[in-house]
């Protein structure tokens, strides 16, 4: 069992944008003790961030063309390009091997089951969602907010 008060901050992402979760009211919110956020963080944040001016090295900076390679229309080819952004996005060595699943299968729907395998610790799956303009985060470990 994890503790859920351990780690950094949690970040929910939703149809409404992110989010963090604070158990029944209290003033600490729940924890996330593996990669998620930095899976997150380097995914939905875009190339040029202008965040990064403040970063010393290149290993430090974050953004990728993951947002808007799955701005384009829904065609193979275009799966699999968000396919390559994102293991381009999560390259850091933080993650290991990273596998993502993307499919499409209901309109704009976009699904993307990744697989990272941080090394030395158990694999974890993410699954960001794309609808139409927004964006879903599961995590095998999450509950309902």
């Amino acid at each position: 069992m994890t503790d859920i008060y351990q780690g950094d901050p949690k970040i929910y992402v939703n149809a409404e944008g992110a989010d963090f979760n604070f158990p029944g009211n209290a003033g600490q919110p729940k924890m996330e003790q593996g990669v998620e956020n930095l899976a997150v963080i380097s995914l939905l944040t875009d190339e040029g961030w202008e965040g990064n001016f403040y970063l010393k090295t290149q290993d430090e900076k974050i953004g990728s063309g993951f947002r808007v390679a799955n701005e384009q229309p829904i065609t193979l080819s275009n799966l699999e390009n968000i396919r390559q952004t994102t293991i381009k996005a999560l390259s850091n060595p933080a993650f290991g091997k990273v596998i993502p699943n993307v499919t499409a299968n209901v309109g704009n729907r976009i699904n993307n089951r990744i697989v990272i395998e941080p090394p030395g610790k158990d694999a974890q799956e993410i699954v960001l969602n794309k609808n139409g303009f927004n964006w879903i985060l599961q995590s095998e470990k999450d509950e309902e907010l």
